[in-house]
């Protein structure tokens, strides 16, 4: 499984790749009827959609059932004129993911409240979005900050802060560094892999 990083506590694979082309521009050509352009919205953001529903919803089957909804209801909004900020498109499919997560957790929930189990009579009612956001957020963000923490390389730490976390673009981290474009993506690529060792690592102590 391809991991992924947990920003402030919450799973977010979007910008996991670094794009060929800008996130506007694909919605721009989305919107114009480029056949190819939804080709690679899909490859572009297959592993992050996967990932957080794979994280939030446990049914395997249900996970890639809302997967393909995802890219569906995502392609709607961007014909339909939706996306309003193009450049923050990652953020944008990944909300997308998670509340049809949610929405699919209430509905599980209300068909165990409506089979009148006594058990299930005494949980609670499904959280608020928010709510459910929060309990995500607390189960994972202790992982996090160990994770990161680990990585022995201080640029590796500060890049994937300021790109994942912060959200900073890549062009200002680049400046403040004073490196290339190219020798971005090389570090990215190799602080992602260093990342990813790290936190099954201690995942995988965390599970024994």
């Amino acid at each position: 499984m391809d991991a992924a990083l947990l920003l402030g506590g919450v799973y977010v694979a979007g910008r996991m790749e670094i794009e060929a082309s800008n996130p506007a521009d694909l919605v721009r050509r989305i919107m114009a009827g480029d056949g190819s352009a939804e080709n690679e919205l899909v490859n572009r953001y297959s592993r992050g959609v996967f990932f957080v529903l794979n994280q939030n919803v446990s049914d395997r089957a249900a996970a890639e059932d809302l997967y393909q909804e995802t890219f569906h209801l995502t392609l709607e909004k961007i014909r339909g004129g939706e996306v309003r900020e193009p450049e923050r498109f990652s953020g944008f499919i990944l909300s997308i993911a998670r509340n049809l997560a949610i929405e699919h957790f209430r509905k599980n929930t209300r068909a165990r409240e409506r089979q009148g189990d006594e058990n299930e009579s005494r949980t609670l009612a499904a959280p608020e979005a928010s709510q459910l956001e929060n309990l995500l957020k607390e189960e994972r963000a202790r992982l996090v900050h160990h994770v990161l923490d680990a990585l022995p390389s201080e640029r590796d730490r500060t890049v994937l802060r300021r790109f994942y976390i912060a959200d900073d673009e890549k062009e200002e981290i680049c400046a403040d560094l004073g490196i290339s474009s190219l020798h971005f993506n090389q570090i990215l690529c190799r602080a992602r892999e260093r990342y990813r060792q790290a936190f099954e690592e201690l995942s995988g102590k965390d599970r024994k």
